[in-house]
């Protein structure tokens, strides 16, 4: 699709805009988050930090910021959601459907 001329002077003015090549759906969230991190650690090799969250999740900003400037943070960290013993959902029917193969 042709981009909007919002879009294209969005992209102008602040240069904060990252596209694939893939379709923005669920099945491709991998596809979209490997962008991302290929993209964080090309144009910003020395930051420190870096969130990606989706449109409906809730970032509570000062509990994040308090928890990141404790002294002994560790050099790598990963916050979120892991799930414990929860088996792939082989429906094929579902939007969280892990093949089997």
């Amino acid at each position: 699709s042709v981009p909007s001329q919002a879009l294209l002077e969005e992209s102008r003015l602040h240069g904060d805009i990252l596209q694939g090549s893939f379709p923005d759906v669920y099945a491709t969230l991998n596809l979209k988050t490997l962008l991302l991190l290929r993209w964080a650690a090309s144009r910003c090799p020395g930051a420190r930090f870096l969130l990606k969250a989706d449109d409906d999740v809730f970032v509570n900003v000062p509990s994040l910021a308090k928890h990141l400037r404790a002294p002994a943070l560790p050099s790598r960290l990963y916050l979120g959601r892991v799930h414990w013993w929860v088996p792939p959902n082989r429906d094929p029917r579902s939007r969280h459907h892990v093949p089997a193969a």
